[in-house]
């Protein structure tokens, strides 16, 4: 049977499309392409950039993009078994240690219920006797004056100021993304539609992005221009308090 790779390359030749003209139409690099036709998956930066890589290429050479993916999950899915010996019908370890900690959570419910109705037998079902205690005649009361307090000056207003790099993020399309903040990942995965994402930054934000329009970007709270179009592959995306107005609309039409 043919390796995902090979039906990929097959079904690019028999229409007649170089790697090279895909890498121009969907601005991926060309070492990426053809790490993906020949099998070497593990040279592309996590499986979220291949379903990005995969998606961008099955639309550069006409074919149905879903079945592609499908293929791709089908084998990622197989090859994740075989990393941990399972087959389909055995339980992962996870699901053994989750249920084992279900049956300590049901224990520790039996335990308090029981508790508690104890508890309440002591209370109300077995009173202990108490003595009445006697009434106390009324003192008369001095009346004396107490000076109002003074009440405290109102607080100011804490001005907050924005030290390195805020962004904010408002997805319209469905985005595969991968954030550095400071040489630190702080996100790897997918956003869909109308979900928000916020990174801060002291020194630097570095992005490899699937869908370079799915983003509608502010950063330091001035609006930023796409990263590119619908669909399009953009890595090692590299925004620092110096450069980062370069990314701004402002900035954009001035330079215009």
């Amino acid at each position: 049977m043919a390796s995902l790779g090979q039906e990929l390359k097959r079904e690019r030749e028999l229409r007649g499309i170089s790697l090279r003209e895909i890498a121009d139409s969907t601005r991926i690099n060309l070492r990426l392409l053809q790490a993906l036709e020949e099998d070497k998956l593990d040279a592309i930066p996590g499986p979220f950039f291949v379903r990005a890589i995969l998606r961008s290429y099955a639309r550069s050479i006409g074919i149905d993009e879903h079945q592609v993916l499908n293929k791709y999950q089908e084998m990622y899915t197989f090859e994740e078994q075989l990393q941990y010996g399972e087959s389909p019908e055995r339980p992962r370890p996870l699901s053994r240690l989750f249920r084992r900690k279900s049956v300590w959570i049901a224990a520790l419910a039996v335990a308090i219920i029981g508790l508690g109705l104890v508890l309440i037998y002591i209370l109300l079902l077995a009173p202990e006797k108490k003595q009445p205690i006697p009434a106390k005649s009324a003192q008369p009361v001095a009346q004396v004056e107490t000076p109002k307090p003074t009440p405290p000056p109102e607080p100011q207003p804490v001005v907050e100021k924005t030290k390195g790099l805020r962004l904010e993020m408002t997805f319209v399309e469905e985005t595969w993304l991968h954030i550095y903040a400071d040489g630190q990942s702080v996100w790897d995965g997918i956003k869909n539609k109308g979900e928000s994402l916020e990174v801060r930054a002291e020194r630097e934000v570095r992005l490899n992005i699937g869908n370079a329009s799915g983003p509608g970007l502010t950063i330091n709270g001035q609006k930023a221009k796409p990263f590119g179009p619908s669909g399009a592959v953009r890595l090692d995306i590299l925004i620092t308090p110096e450069n980062y107005l370069d990314f701004l609309i402002a900035r954009q039409e001035k330079t215009g």
